[in-house]
């Protein structure tokens, strides 16, 4: 038997494959709990082989290329965020678990975004900031 590469079959399995390692999870980033459940859910999907993971804020709902923007933007960085409309965290992505970093930060506040970048500073944990939701070419800024 011969086996004959397809350049279509091959396209999908990369598709499939690229896919597998992005993880995506939705849950409460406004309350004291926020931390853990994040750092539980990274090291969760990490350890499951994603190679990419991204957490959504649950009463948020973003638009798809923000969620593209914030996989693009974790080759580069090893943490990324999106700012709500109210300074809140409403996407945050890893590529290695920050348990250290997300502990200090006060879910839920009105400055928890501020309280992030200033501790991933001092830590000296490179972080890229996405746009908010709403603006860019597709969104309603």
């Amino acid at each position: 038997m011969q086996v004959i590469g397809n350049e279509e079959t091959n396209k999908r399995t990369n598709v499939r494959e690229r896919a597998q390692r992005r993880a995506i999870e939705s849950t409460s980033l406004s309350d004291d709990g926020a931390g853990e459940r994040v750092t539980e859910i990274v090291r969760s999907r990490l350890e499951d082989g994603s190679q990419r993971v991204i957490v959504t804020h649950a009463a948020s709902e973003l638009p798809a290329d923000i969620v593209e923007h914030a996989f693009d933007a974790l080759r580069y960085s090893t943490l990324v965020c999106a700012p709500g409309d109210d300074g809140d965290i409403t996407l945050i992505g890893m590529t290695e678990p920050h348990d250290a970093l997300l502990a200090s930060i006060p879910w839920g506040a009105e400055n928890a975004l501020d309280e992030l970048l200033s501790a991933a500073r001092s830590r000296n944990v490179p972080v890229m900031l996405l746009p908010p939701a709403g603006s860019g070419p597709n969104g309603s800024s």
